[in-house]
């Protein structure tokens, strides 16, 4: 069996690749870490926080099919802050705009500029 530590990466494409950089700058402090081509010649971006989560954005303005992505999720440390500042810089909360509960954790689910939608949540996977 395969032993996996942490999520290495996750790989979106995007439609408005400056955009998505300063959303994920301005909301959780990522840094561009490499930026190109990639092999079709569309500009790509890797960026996040080292050691802890890496996005690989890929641009392409004519066409943005993320229907077989639903989210992604992050813990983060202060769930109530967290909110917080969601609400300061009114980004909406999806699914009834509230804080959902679960058994062992709370989550908030936001999207980025091209719709993905991101799960924050107070517990790693819930509690399970």
């Amino acid at each position: 069996m395969v032993q996996i530590t942490n999520i290495d990466h996750l790989n979106f494409t995007v439609s408005d690749m400056n955009k998505t950089i300063a959303f994920y700058k301005d909301l959780f402090g990522f840094e561009v870490k490499e930026e190109g081509l990639n092999s079709k010649g569309k500009p790509y971006v890797i960026t996040g926080i080292s050691n802890k989560l890496v996005l690989c954005l890929s641009e392409n303005k004519e066409s943005l099919n993320c229907d077989s992505f639903h989210h992604f999720g992050i813990n983060v440390q202060d769930f109530d802050a967290t909110l917080k500042e969601i609400q300061s810089k009114n980004i909406p909360l999806l699914y009834g705009g509230g804080v959902h509960s679960h058994e062992n954790s709370r989550s908030i689910y936001i999207a980025d500029p091209n719709g993905i939608e991101i799960e924050l949540s107070e517990t790693f996977a819930g509690g399970l």
